[in-house]
């Protein structure tokens, strides 16, 4: 990839505006401005498409050293033969693609921006020039604000393919060729060399986030980590040039100021140099940086959370209880229907045979049969919300861990060494966030307590939430097919749940009986937070619970912890004053 290709052939598509979907009022912090994967984005931005797809690849495709270069593969300092997981990759891809729709303004709903020094933010360099202002010819996104970055990699792009728009057919308006131009674009445009001068775009994707998004420093971080692997990539093949001569690392990239001696890896590249540097620099504002969100908003205690689960138990014992008294009614009107009586007598004058009624009509029988699997169905999606919230209380892992749960496959249930009956979780090194670090996970169990509604949740209500394959489902077989093996599954659709889809029960349900909004990953900070303020935990056992989250104890302590200054150093005061006894002892 990495060397840029012109648009491929094909007539050109008309151009499209598309509503802002995700932009349902005026605030300009919700509009969506990412790259999409649509079949529109993917024809109007062809070659970023075809780039994209190859990223992937480069992220998630194990390859030998012989393949191609030794970059190929990457994880800590390109130098190994270790691919990245398809989770995290997914991340990268994510930050990649809403790094490439701000660089084009892809969704066409980048508000006015004005240059730094003339009234506008600090550091955000705008102006109103569009591709089609410094050129000859006119640009559909001519309405739009585009900054100076941008004019440069519109200005590459058309010095890049020069040769082919010379022979490009050419509306008087000029649009033919700005859709050629926007199917050519390539990371070679965005990034044209690998000076640190390159990193420019992104230094100036990062000040509009702070100024339009207010993104904390560890949002920051976890973007120009994607950036680095993006910078990575597009260099990939062009550091493994053989001959000095003919190898891009030696032409003049600054203006012909400067030429570059040919790196040893990409980590020695300047660019991925200056995008670590503001990694680090970032990374370190974090740590001493306050949360950029009201978290009074979302902290629970961890007994506050126990409360929840208890609450939300409470109702779904009471739904539970009101639909069964509801069958038993409705079988009674069933077996009442099918045999035309009711077996009561018109008047209590014991001595008359009771009257015949008339038999209950379909259309009511239908209705009540309905009413009851509706009934039926909330009760479904309330004990699976029960159970993933007991289950995160248990098992303070990632979301990932309870949404990809599949029976028989990383979900079972056995006995324990009193010979009580569990179900476990088992990961193997492929099923988690730090597997590679970690490897195999020991078993994680749920508690004894859970193990008859888990039972009761698979054997009696999850089959509501289930969707059998049609004939026409390409997972059928003869009409028929297997229904999901995962646990928990969407209410809708039967699919399996989403991050978002936990993210939400957990908010909502937390926010149902305590009003906050609390979500999945702050449940892992509020047990760390709650074991090391309220026990007298050994620092044994705080290595143990590292261990069983899946992460280090410095980890623990620098990220999870989020114990004030003053509750951190209330032990050591109090340590303090117990030694110094100034009393009877000493006398004073």
């Amino acid at each position: 990839m990495r060397r840029a290709r012109s648009g491929r052939g094909g007539g050109a598509i008309e151009g499209r505006t598309r509503d802002n979907d995700d932009d349902d009022d005026d605030d300009r912090r919700g509009y969506n401005y990412g790259m999409s994967d649509d079949d529109v984005d993917r024809e109007t931005y062809r070659n970023l498409h075809d780039e994209l797809d190859e990223y992937m690849s480069y992220m998630t495709v194990q390859r030998t050293s012989s393949s191609s270069s030794s970059s190929y593969s990457y994880s800590r300092g390109d130098r190994g033969v270790v691919v990245i997981r398809e989770e995290t990759a997914r991340v990268y891809m994510t930050h990649a693609r809403l790094f490439l729709g701000w660089i084009v303004d892809a969704r066409g709903v980048l508000p006015p921006q004005p240059r730094s020094g003339a009234g506008g933010r600090e550091g955000v360099d705008e102006t109103s020039r569009s591709p089609s202002s410094s050129y000859s010819f006119s640009s559909p996104m001519k309405s739009n604000v585009v900054g100076s970055v941008r004019e440069l990699v519109w200005a590459n792009a058309l010095r890049r393919t020069s040769s082919s728009l010379l022979s490009a057919s050419q509306n008087d308006d000029g649009e033919d060729k700005m859709r050629y131009l926007k199917r050519s674009l390539s990371l070679c445009d965005i990034f044209p060399n690998p000076s640190a001068e390159s990193a420019s775009s992104v230094l100036q994707y990062l000040l509009w986030l702070r100024s339009e998004r207010c993104i904390s420093q560890n949002y920051e971080a976890n973007i120009l980590r994607g950036m680095i692997k993006l910078v990575k990539f597009r260099f990939a093949d062009e550091i493994t040039s053989s001959s000095p001569s003919s190898s891009p690392w030696t032409r003049p990239i600054t203006n012909g100021a400067m030429t570059m001696a040919a790196p040893s890896s990409l980590d020695d590249l300047p660019i991925v140099i200056e995008l670590r540097k503001l990694h680090r620099e970032a990374g370190n504002r974090g740590k001493k940086a306050p949360r950029s969100s009201d978290e009074d908003k979302k902290w629970l205690d961890w007994s506050e959370y126990l409360k929840v689960i208890r609450l939300l138990k409470s109702d779904l014992t009471d739904m539970i209880e009101k639909c069964d008294e509801k069958t038993r009614l409705f079988q009674m009107m069933a077996i009442n229907s099918d045999d035309g009586s009711v077996g009561r007598d018109e008047a209590s004058d014991g001595g008359k045979k009771g009257r015949r009624r008339k038999p209950s009509s379909s259309t009511a029988r239908s209705a009540a049969a309905k009413s009851l699997q509706v009934q039926r169905q909330e009760i479904a999606t309330t004990y699976q919300q029960y159970l993933i919230l007991s289950f995160f209380a248990c098992i303070p892992d990632r979301q990932r861990t309870f949404r990809e749960l599949e029976i028989g496959k990383n979900f079972f249930r056995v006995e324990n060494s009193n010979g009580e009956s569990i179900w476990i979780i088992k990961h193997t090194a492929d099923d988690y966030k730090t597997g590679l670090t970690y490897g195999e996970r020991p078993p994680l169990p749920l508690t004894v307590a859970l193990t008859h509604e888990i039972d009761d949740f698979i054997d009696r209500w999850r089959p509501l939430l289930l969707r059998y394959p049609t004939p026409d489902d390409s997972r059928s077989v003869n009409g028929h097919g297997p229904p999901s093996s995962f646990l928990f599954l969407q209410p809708r659709t039967g699919n399996p749940l989403t991050a978002n889809s936990v993210y939400q029960i957990v908010s909502r349900c937390c926010y149902k009986y305590k009003q906050k909004k609390t979500n999945p990953h702050l449940l892992r900070d509020m047990i760390v937070t709650h074991v090391r303020k309220n026990s007298d935990a050994s620092e044994k056992e705080l290595e143990a619970l590292a261990l069983f989250m899946g992460h280090s104890i410095q980890m623990q302590r620098d990220s999870y912890d989020r114990r004030t200054l003053d509750q951190k150093v209330s032990p050591a005061i109090k340590l303090i004053q117990d030694m110094n006894t100034f009393g009877e002892e000493s006398g004073v």
